[in-house]
């Protein structure tokens, strides 16, 4: 008979640990090679110092002195305080921080100093904006995106623009003219 209830007991407690293992965290501290808890998905608030990686963040995401390294990302990430949000693949929300750094696909804001995206269906505001693949709209001093629709700054540059630039200096390969004062937009515009 104890044999049983030891057996039991034991079973009962294996399946709720890998359980609680499993379900996201609802509130995670990273701190460089360990996350409290040990957990790869966030439903909640998260915060990283000085390093901080996880797979799945939705809600909020508050790097402090830290590089936030997520894979995927729904929320708000809010880095005042010298953090850098890093999403590796798919950011969905609004990023607020001194640097934005962003590989994946994006949709929602970037506001930051600094904004490096991929692939951004949404608005980049900045200081200096720079996407490596494209860009929906960006407003900074500097902006520079492969294929764009929309930059407002003082410098502006694209190979592929889909509607117009308005900065001191405007070059898109593709414009009325390679390089514009005031504005430039698309041949076909």
């Amino acid at each position: 008979m104890q044999r049983k209830n030891i057996i039991a007991m034991l079973t009962g407690s294996l399946l709720l640990s890998a359980y609680a293992h499993a379900a996201p965290a609802p509130v995670q501290l990273s701190l460089p090679g360990v996350n409290f808890p040990a957990n790869d998905e966030v439903k909640g608030a998260r915060f990283s110092f000085l390093y901080g990686r996880t797979k799945n963040v939705t809600g909020l995401d508050i790097p402090i002195l830290s590089l936030s390294d997520i894979d995927n990302f729904t929320g708000v990430q809010f880095a005042p305080f010298l953090g850098v949000g890093y999403v590796r693949n798919q950011f969905k929300g609004v990023g607020i921080g001194l640097v934005n750094w962003h590989d994946g696909h994006d949709l929602g804001a970037n506001i930051g100093l600094v904004n490096v995206t991929r692939n951004v269906q949404g608005l980049n505001l900045g200081a200096v904006n720079i996407s490596r693949d494209q860009s929906l709209v960006d407003l900074g001093f500097v902006n520079y995106a492969p294929k764009t629709t929309f930059q407002l700054g003082l410098v502006n540059a694209t190979q592929n623009l889909q509607g117009i630039q308005i900065g001191l200096v405007n070059y898109a390969a593709n414009g009325v003219l390679p390089v514009m004062p005031i504005v430039n937009f698309n041949k076909s515009f």
